[in-house]
């Protein structure tokens, strides 16, 4: 599986969970169904990971005090699952004083926040032509969400600043992946979140979830759990440790710029609209983010040469 298609199956999917959380909210409470879909996914990838360790001569046991056996590490993964439960935490209530564009327009800023981050905390390089391109995606970004939102407006709101600061804890996670996530697998690394992530979100979806109103006897309840749990949960949370891994936070923040057009293309095949794929404004943005990718791209890439060039020198 090419690296590019995996980027791209993971922007998508993460499209896709915006569009099925939206259809959750008739069901339980935002907050209920992050609870939910993330002790499921850790039951999953809890059994997965129990399967791929028989296959091994260790016990299980000692695979497990393997996993936990510095402190530090779990340390490392507390704060990694920490900051994403911040991020959705900060979501739920940010939108109760604010719009889902509003909080979609600022989720565009999270790839150059990222930027600014790995050149202050990793220390990473950051060319003025690789900000262009991360800049230039943010307004490409943006084009494309104003261009499917007839008639809108902008102001600032409470929960604007809220989930800006959501959004910073959303980098962070992205970029404490790649620093820390190098030590364990894919298949481990996703574990430690959903492990640290439930734990974090237990005691908040207990006080605030409004679990008493949660459908459990409805059919949508479960196929849209169930999806998120599987696709846009256990999958992307996969993706994005290996991913992380192999291409670098960059170019999954840049890559997360495309998410807006997904969630644009099946608004309009869902609701016959497909005149708005046309819209000035659309395409402007489509242009601006294919601009952005490959300006981000092309520096990446003549950094990995020049950073194989000085290992093969030495």
């Amino acid at each position: 599986m090419s690296d590019l298609f995996t980027l791209l199956l993971w922007a998508w999917l993460m499209a896709s969970s915006f569009v099925v959380s939206g259809n959750m909210s008739a069901y339980a409470s935002p907050l209920a169904t992050s609870g939910f879909r993330f002790l499921l996914a850790l039951a999953v990838i809890t059994l997965a990971l129990l399967v791929s360790w028989r296959h091994t001569k260790l016990p299980l046991f000692e695979k497990c005090r393997q996993l936990f056996h510095s402190w530090q590490r779990v340390r490392q993964y507390l704060f990694i699952s920490g900051t994403l439960v911040g991020f959705f935490v900060g979501l739920f209530v940010a939108l109760q004083s604010t719009t889902p564009l509003h909080t979609s327009v600022l989720y565009t800023l999270v790839p150059l926040m990222g930027v600014l981050i790995a050149k202050t905390w990793l220390k990473e390089s950051a060319s003025r032509l690789r900000v262009l391109g991360f800049v230039l995606g943010t307004i490409g970004a943006i084009s494309v969400l104003f261009a499917t939102q007839q008639g809108a407006s902008y102001q600032w709101y409470t929960g604007d600043s809220i989930f800006l600061g959501a959004c910073l804890l959303l980098a962070l996670h992205v970029l404490s992946v790649q620093k820390w996530g190098r030590s364990l697998g894919a298949l481990p690394g996703a574990f430690m979140i959903m492990l640290f992530g439930s734990i974090w979100l237990l005691p908040v979806v207990l006080i605030w979830g409004d679990l008493s109103h949660v459908m459990w006897s409805s059919s949508g309840f479960w196929m849209n759990s169930l999806y998120l749990t599987f696709f846009t949960t256990l999958l992307t949370f996969v993706l994005q440790q290996r991913l992380v891994v192999q291409v670098g936070a960059s170019r999954l923040l840049a890559i997360s710029y495309t998410i807006p057009v997904w969630v644009a293309c099946y608004t309009a095949i869902s609701q016959s609209r497909f005149a708005s794929l046309l819209d000035a404004g659309f395409l402007m943005g489509v242009l601006l983010l294919l601009l952005a990718l490959t300006l981000i791209d092309e520096r990446i890439k003549q950094r990995s040469s020049l950073d194989g060039s000085s290992s093969a020198a030495k």
